[in-house]
């Protein structure tokens, strides 16, 4: 700890972090390749704003994340819905396309009308899922080795019971021919 500090309560400062701000905001982070997660709040005017165009509350409304995906020219390649509950604050989106740009709208649908926007994110680029076109010899793996760590990547990107799925079936197979089974 730095001397002049005497305690962590002196660090403190006595202030705590709102958990609203009162704004309208969204923000869009890459988690990886194929993971976005977004984050959100609305103001109470807008709050306002929507229940009285559509007349209804705001719980009532039907709520959607609109995710945009570009291309490397920055033209539109595609976009699909994910609805998403009225209290919701942040979601994982995933987006199942690495190496690409997305932008993602919050908005809902209102009685008879399309998707209306009212939260629009900033433009995140997801990474690449391969190594590196630049390659040093110094540095390179043998093939074997690559294989193995493109295989242990794609693997994670599985949900946790997708993986516990996965495992029960490698197992089941393995022990049908009477193996043993080795990861």
């Amino acid at each position: 700890m730095h001397p002049d500090v005497f305690s962590w309560e002196d660090l403190d400062g006595g202030e705590i972090l709102p958990l609203f701000y009162g704004e309208d905001c969204m923000v869009l982070l890459p988690r990886d390749p194929y993971w976005l997660f977004a984050y959100w709040e609305f103001s109470r005017e807008t709050k306002n704003r929507v229940e009285s165009t559509v007349h209804k509350t705001w719980d009532e409304l039907e709520f959607a994340l609109r995710v945009h995906r570009f291309n490397g020219e920055n033209r539109e390649e595609s976009y699909y819905d994910i609805k998403i509950e009225p209290a919701a604050l942040n979601w994982y989106i995933q987006v199942g396309v690495p190496d690409r740009q997305y932008r993602v709208d919050l908005g809902y649908y209102p009685p008879g009308k399309g998707f209306v926007t009212v939260l629009t994110s900033n433009l995140v680029s997801t990474p690449r899922d391969s190594l590196s076109d630049v390659i040093d010899d110094k540095w390179r793996l043998p093939d074997w080795q690559a294989r193995r760590l493109y295989w242990r990547i794609a693997r994670s990107s599985l949900s946790s019971l997708e993986m516990m799925l996965h495992r029960e079936k490698r197992y089941r197979e393995v022990k049908k021919k009477g193996g043993l089974l080795f990861d």
